[in-house]
């Protein structure tokens, strides 16, 4: 561990452990290290009132929707009793960025087997940053006052906690995050001075939303405090947000937004002359650049979509299209050849984030802070599309450029007895279910984004793995001849009625290639960092 007084605050890791520091469970009672030395750290203060951690945390909960994630066999009493206590651990001990950059700490992923999730927290343990007291309370009072301060980020975790334990977590989602007041509180029109909560939800790369995710899905307060809190502690995104969507004539029952289905308008800007020969932005301003230069074409694709909030049919049809959509984002547009996929590691939030929006849906009531939700994440997805370069969308290649992969995975051979089905010499008899030996080498896969997007493909193969192609020609479309003539036109140049069910494993297979077979003896690769942008003299 270091131990030097002075530490390098501009250090993606300014702090390291050795892999052999023992990880002891600080008192029930803890809650936050003061200022960082090695004694301080394997210390901690007590306030007179100890956090009601057995209300925080405990056994998850069941999948909140039907749409939701489902639960994989592997569970039982001893790795549930470790995750709770692992995730009170993580939740006393370390701040919810591991640097002074805004870098956000991973020790809340979830893992079946006791022995690998050890193994995976100990590995970030060796470098999160201590938790330490806030300058002073958050109020009701003051609550807007110190936004985007994270050295209050102890303070809004305590306030969350309790306002989670009175309210839960629908009710906080939509009076923190999602309400009007939330959002554009300040008279004026400069955004600047707004507290624009929803835009704080999904910048950091979707962090926030990705946390509180996990929260709502797994029914753990404690994991929703966090989120709520790390959101609190994050900028705002000017330009992001369309007043209207606050409006309250946006919330009556017969409101369904545009005409045209997520799928068509990922088409349509994947054509627009607009957003061509993006140049290359910086990765830590990749969002704020896209907003602040393509805001308004983003919002105007983003006013398109029809949405129907008012029953669980139209959350279903909205939650599918946002797992198409992102899965092409990140999966068809990495696909740069045959021997090249470009993993690209800001798209792969899309896919991980995608994953939670049916359990926040889930927990919110109301018609009008659903739709908020919603048209806030289509149009982050779309940013961060445009903002990595609006990398090409072509199915047609893509399609016919992994159907080797549907069947293929490496691994020790077995020699299957006479009578195995169909035939012993057949590949499938060794691999009847591609997916089987993808997860087995997932779950021992050191990377804490990798876990996430494999369980992302997994869900959305086992809910739409059934559509066919040419499904999408039921999709909403526009009304007049001209507009409809250009999304044909747009969807063809994709090769939108090539989407099929298989569509999943394959960028299951392409990230699984890209990150590597581990389990199965392949060095550990990682993911691409370049974007797809348009070069300089271009």
């Amino acid at each position: 561990m270091s131990n030097s007084p002075e530490l390098d605050l501009r250090a993606d890791r300014p702090f390291h452990r050795t892999p052999e520091t023992p990880l002891t469970l600080p008192p029930t009672a803890a809650h936050g290290i003061a200022s960082y030395s090695p004694e301080s750290a394997s210390t901690v203060t007590v306030p007179s009132k100890s956090p009601p951690f057995d209300k925080l945390f405990y056994d998850p909960a069941p999948p909140p929707s039907s749409i939701s994630p489902q639960r994989w066999a592997g569970i039982d009493p001893e790795s549930t009793e470790t995750l709770v206590r692992t995730l009170v651990h993580n939740h006393i001990t370390w701040h919810i960025f591991f640097n002074y950059k805004g870098f956000h700490k991973y020790a809340s992923s979830f893992y079946p087997m006791i022995s690998i999730y050890q193994a995976a927290y100990k590995t970030h343990c060796e470098y999160q940053r201590p938790a330490s007291e806030s300058p002073g309370h958050i109020t009701h009072a003051n609550f807007y006052k110190h936004l985007g301060d994270e050295r209050y980020y102890s303070a809004y975790l305590a306030f969350f906690t309790s306002e989670l334990l009175a309210k839960g977590l629908g009710e906080c989602l939509e009076e923190y995050v999602l309400s009007a007041a939330a959002n554009f509180s300040h008279p004026g029109d400069n955004d600047k001075e707004q507290p624009l909560m929803v835009s704080r939800f999904v910048s950091g790369v979707i962090h926030p939303f990705i946390h509180v995710g996990y929260g709502a899905e797994f029914g753990l307060l404690g994991v929703s405090a966090e989120g709520l809190a790390m959101n609190a502690v994050h900028p705002s995104m000017p330009g992001l947000l369309d007043r209207v969507w606050f409006q309250d004539a946006i919330s009556k029952p017969d409101s369904k937004g545009g005409s045209r289905s997520a799928l068509t308008i990922l088409s349509l800007l994947a054509c627009d002359p607009r957003l061509s020969n993006i140049k290359e932005i910086e990765n830590g301003i990749i969002f704020l650049t896209a907003v602040k230069e393509y805001g308004p074409i983003i919002r105007e694709y983003v006013e398109m979509w029809k949405l129907d909030v008012t029953s669980d049919a139209g959350i279903a049809e909205a939650v599918e299209e946002l797992a198409w959509v992102n899965s092409m984002i990140y999966g068809v547009s990495g696909h740069i050849s045959d021997q090249r996929f470009n993993a690209d590691f800001f798209l792969m939030h899309l896919l991980t984030s995608s994953l939670f929006v049916p359990s926040l849906l889930s927990k919110i009531s109301k018609p009008s802070p659903r739709r908020v939700l919603l048209l806030t994440y289509f149009a982050t997805s779309l940013a961060l599309y445009v903002g990595r370069g609006r990398p090409k969308l072509d199915l047609r290649t893509f399609y016919q450029g992994t159907e080797h992969l549907l069947h293929k995975v490496p691994g020790i051979g077995t020699s299957p007895a006479a009578g195995t089905l169909p035939e012993p010499s057949s590949g499938l008899a060794q691999t009847p279910n591609t997916w089987l030996p993808l997860i087995q080498s997932t779950l021992v896969h050191p990377n804490e984004h990798f876990c996430k997007a494999q369980r992302a493909l997994a869900h959305y193969s086992s809910l739409y793995g059934t559509r066919r192609k040419g499904w999408t020609a039921v999709l909403s479309r526009a009304i007049s001849p001209a507009e409809l003539s250009g999304e044909e036109e747009a969807e063809k140049k994709v090769g939108l009625k090539e989407l099929d069910g298989t569509l999943f494993l394959r960028v299951a297979m392409l990230t699984q290639n890209r990150l590597a077979w581990m389990r199965e003896g392949e060095p550990e690769g990682g993911w691409d960092v370049h974007g797809f942008y348009a070069p300089r003299d271009a």
